[in-house]
């Protein structure tokens, strides 16, 4: 879903002082080949509409990956809480596709080392509607 993908990068474009000074970028569903560490990836997991007599309304898991290569945790912790300062119970502006965010439920997070890489995994559960 387009809008929900604009929302979320918006979102995070808009912060200048928390996970984008933390992260030198964000990314839907790949990063480039070559990115700079620390980096981070979203993806859509699953979307299920849930139809009222009244309206409709999307019920989907976001997930989110931060990715670091130093071999302390403490960049990859700085960009797990700015992640979550900045998207637990969020609004998200999906005005432009004629969506309302009702809400963003932080749901699940996991943070691994494989071959040198931190990978801290982080899941959302985003509530919107159609208008």
């Amino acid at each position: 879903m387009q809008t929900l993908f604009e929302g979320i990068w918006n979102k995070y474009n808009g912060d200048t002082t928390g996970l984008k000074t933390a992260i030198k970028g964000l990314h839907p569903n790949e990063a480039p080949q070559g990115s700079v560490y620390p980096y981070g990836v979203y993806y859509l997991i699953s979307d299920v509409p849930e139809y009222t007599f009244s309206e409709t309304i999307e019920n989907a898991i976001i997930q989110f990956n931060l990715f670091d290569d130093d071999s302390s945790a403490k960049d990859i912790n700085t960009a797990f809480t700015a992640l979550t300062n900045l998207y637990d119970w969020a609004t998200i502006d999906m005005s432009t596709g004629g969506y309302t965010s009702i809400y963003m439920q932080r749901e699940l997070s996991y943070l691994l080392k494989e071959s040198d890489v931190w990978n801290y995994m982080i899941q959302y559960r985003l509530v919107f509607q159609k208008n």
